[in-house]
């Protein structure tokens, strides 16, 4: 039931003592083989837990597999408390629908409708029935097996009701001294605290450190097979392919476009290269040992078919000829994006400004004025400057004529090397171009107005980012203009940020979803600095390794370390929080190595008033962005700052559809 909820991508501790099956050979299974019964009332081997055990179709735990638990204590009879119940969790996926079906009439008290079964069932003191999961941790790189009994993060069962559960299911299943609890959440782990010495613990930490395969963006891709290291791609002594399925040696901060990626460390879900490739489509996966492994270097070099499913992978040798035409057939759908609107010809408030102005102020600043528009959030005083002099810069300078020269030149368009090395050069004169003194004149005087001489950020919005369905993720670039600091001048700033508009990775990914490239323009987005950040955080507005339990999920990092680009062997907070329940608990997947043992980035008053503002952005963006039948949340990334005087105060920063998993 809850498994599901789990994050397994951060393996930081050891691995706890675990058992293989532990079925002797002459032990009678109780459901006959080959069945998938609805249900249940005993297990007595592996057998018969794998009859009615069900692999759900999500990435969040590969290898894991569950049978849900019911104990109706209405029907205790004898010296039993009540009569126990295995679901078959693919024909139920909630307990819910089970004991609608077999649990409600028919001489048995009735289950009313779900509401009143949850309010009940999960938070009464006096609740019928004890709610849980069976769930088997399988690790098949280790050999090891971790069964575990679960409860909900949000579950209120009290120590002897949990007893009574547990000790039902030791006694009804051949698992018996091997079975551990696995608590889902700080206020289970509470609970389990209270538990005697005979009920054994397992934390998600110990659970998931012996996992080394993560899958962040299930899918398949064909493509060579090369091997790249970090430091040379960063140093741009080589570069991928659009056609590379590329195994790297740890996670890079970003990646041009590939056609699949296999990284030899761990990622964080939110981190750019993942997202990167869920707004493209293409398989991402960890795999600790990549390097080593001896299927994939068999294949190197070679053209490969890769496939990345929720539980497992698989790489299979391939030829030119059907890459060629699976390319052909998988080219992705191109992004429209919209039409620059050169009419609006004044910096705005951010007050003045809604997610509808995207062809005149680009998709960052357009959604971060919909968050000023929100009653109550932490938004940063702000100002945007439109595209219409980012396009009258670029024609008075002649960019659009060299662009052109450089799309005409096939050495451009072939060799990466040179196409990096021209980028760069447009840069470079983009950088060393001369603003208009009118207009830098009228920014500087409307900067002063507004911000004094605060120290202010300058931020890339163009019209091909933050969108539905392409986010353009880290692909501009920002700078500080400091008005006391005379090596920060606001010209340098502005022109460094335009330039950004031709760099690599931005063109790449343009040219990857076929966006024309003389089609976006840049505006600009002008607000505060953070000098004191005491935490920087992103977060999810929905649950996305199970849209059916509601739980935003965040990232969060001390001080100014980056979350979404994290140094090696650098962890980060992250955590479920059930904010549509009792009390909001908190399901704590990885604590950040930065702070001491035992203590978190932020404060529980500061988790919930995270939680509360991501309330909000959610609620005030769904009328633009959610549609029926699809996973939707918004990406909102959040700082806490030291104010003078002040203890640290939240601020909202950004907040963008989440793409990713529309796939």
């Amino acid at each position: 039931m809850l498994r599901r909820t789990i994050l397994i991508t951060l393996a930081i501790a050891a691995l706890v003592a675990c058992s293989s099956d532990p079925v002797p050979s002459a032990v009678t299974c109780s459901l006959p083989t080959g069945s998938h019964p609805d249900f249940g009332q005993k297990l007595s081997c592996a057998a018969d837990f794998a009859a009615l055990a069900w692999r759900p179709p999500d990435a969040s735990i590969p290898g894991a597999s569950s049978s849900k638990v019911i104990l109706d204590t209405a029907q205790a009879a004898g010296s039993e408390p009540g009569a126990l119940y295995f679901l078959n969790a693919e024909k139920f996926p909630i307990h819910y629908t089970f004991a609608q079906k077999y649990l409600s009439g028919k001489g048995k008290p009735l289950v009313k409708d779900q509401g009143t079964f949850s309010a009940q069932e999960y938070f009464s003191p006096t609740r019928r029935f004890l709610l849980g999961a069976l769930t088997r941790y399988d690790q098949p790189h280790t050999g090891a097996t971790i069964w575990t009994f679960e409860i909900a993060p949000y579950d209120t069962m009290s120590t002897a009701q949990l007893l009574t559960a547990w000790d039902m299911v030791v006694k009804n299943t051949w698992i018996g001294k091997d079975l551990r609890f696995h608590p889902t959440s700080d206020s289970v782990l509470a609970l389990a605290k209270q538990l005697p010495p005979r009920v054994k613990v397992v934390t998600s930490q110990e659970l998931f450190a012996g996992i080394d395969f993560q899958p962040l963006n299930p899918g398949v891709a064909i493509g060579q097979l090369r091997y790249y290291a970090v430091a040379d791609l960063d140093k741009k002594t080589k570069w991928v392919t659009p056609r590379d399925v590329a195994v790297l040696d740890a996670v890079p901060n970003d990646i041009s476009v590939v056609a699949g990626l296999i990284t030899a460390d761990l990622q964080t879900p939110l981190s750019h290269v993942n997202v990167l490739s869920q707004n493209r489509g293409t398989p991402n996966m960890g795999l600790v040992g990549a390097l080593q492994n001896k299927d994939l270097r068999a294949l190197e070099n070679k053209w490969v078919r890769l496939e990345v499913t929720p539980f497992d992978w698989s790489i299979a040798e391939t030829t030119q000829a059907e890459a060629d035409a699976w390319w052909q057939a998988h080219k992705p759908p191109v992004v429209q994006v919209p039409k620059l609107d050169l009419s609006v010809q004044e910096p705005r408030d951010c007050t003045q400004i809604t997610s509808a102005d995207v062809a005149a102020f680009g998709g960052k600043a357009s959604n971060y004025g919909q968050l000023c528009h929100i009653e109550g959030l932490p938004v940063p005083a702000a100002m945007a400057v439109p595209v219409a002099f980012y396009h009258a810069f670029a024609e008075q300078i002649g960019l659009p004529a060299k662009v052109k020269a450089l799309q005409a030149d096939p050495t451009f368009a072939a060799d990466p090397l040179v196409r990096e090395k021209k980028l760069t050069e447009l840069q470079a004169f983009v950088e060393q171009a001369p603003l208009d003194p009118a207009f830098e004149a009228m920014l500087t005087a409307r900067i002063a107005g507004k911000f004094g001489t605060q120290a202010l950020r300058v931020r890339s919005s163009t019209n091909a980012e933050d969108l539905d369905g392409f986010t353009g993720a880290g692909l501009y670039t920002s700078k500080t203009y400091d008005p006391l600091d005379a090596k920060k001048p606001l010209a340098n700033a502005v022109r460094q940020v335009w330039a950004s508009l031709w760099n690599l990775r931005a063109w790449e990914e343009r040219d990857w979803r076929g966006i024309d490239h003389q089609a976006v323009a840049m505006a600009l987005l002008i607000h505060r600095g953070f000098p004191a950040e005491d935490a920087n955080g992103v977060a999810l507005t929905g649950n996305l390794f199970d849209p059916t339990q509601p739980a935003y999920y965040l990232n969060v990092q001390f001080g100014d370390t980056p979350v979404v680009r994290p140094p090696s062997e650098v962890t980060t907070d992250q955590f479920l929080v059930y904010f549509d329940y009792p009390n909001q608990p908190v399901a704590w997947l990885g604590h950040s190595s930065l702070v001491p043992a035992g203590q978190t980035v932020l404060t529980t008053p500061q988790v919930q008033e995270v939680s509360a503002a991501l309330g909000k952005i959610h609620q005030a963006f769904a009328p633009i962005y959610a549609k029926a039948g699809k996973f939707y949340a918004m990406d909102v990334e959040f700082k806490f700052n030291t104010e003078a005087g002040e203890p640290p105060h939240l601020w909202i920063k950004q907040a963008r559809p989440h793409a990713g998993w529309q796939q």
